[in-house]
């Protein structure tokens, strides 16, 4: 994880294009591996360096599946063992670029998994700022629909 956190360091630097460089050949590393921590951690750090949203989502659906063993089903949202405080960002995350990809229903349904997940999050700035995201995700589509 140490390597992880250096090439977020990088990202969160400015540094994008080594940032991605580093945390592309990390998710190599890793490959099918099991730790759900480090492949989530990853997938959702690569997104960040996507400027096209189509790529972006790719990373962020792929981040869901790592923290979800798999991914969702049509009316579903398994839970993720260790990362279930994670969740309602990842969906805030999911939900956000389905939204600017205009595909309104399932920005809608992320919206809804990320609030329904929202009891996991802490009473501090970080909860405070997925839930009110997630709320406004929620309405920023409701009202577009």
């Amino acid at each position: 994880m140490e390597e992880v956190m250096a090439a977020v360091g990088i990202l969160h630097g400015g540094d994008h294009e080594r940032a991605r460089s580093l945390l592309l050949a990390l998710w190599e590393k890793l490959g099918e591996s099991d730790n759900a921590v480090e492949r989530c951690t990853v997938a959702h750090f690569l997104a960040d360096t996507e400027a096209a949203v189509a790529e972006e989502l790719r990373w962020d659906l792929r981040a869901l599946a790592a923290a979800t063993g798999g991914g969702l089903g049509e009316d579903r949202d398994p839970l993720a063992p260790g990362l279930d405080a994670f969740l309602p960002s990842l969906h805030l995350n999911v939900g956000d670029a389905c939204r600017r990809a205009g595909d309104a229903g399932n920005a809608q349904l992320h919206a809804g998994f990320g609030l329904g997940r929202a009891d996991a999050l802490g009473e501090d700035g970080y909860g405070g700022t997925i839930r009110l995201g997630l709320e406004r995700l929620r309405d920023r589509v409701a009202e577009a629909g």
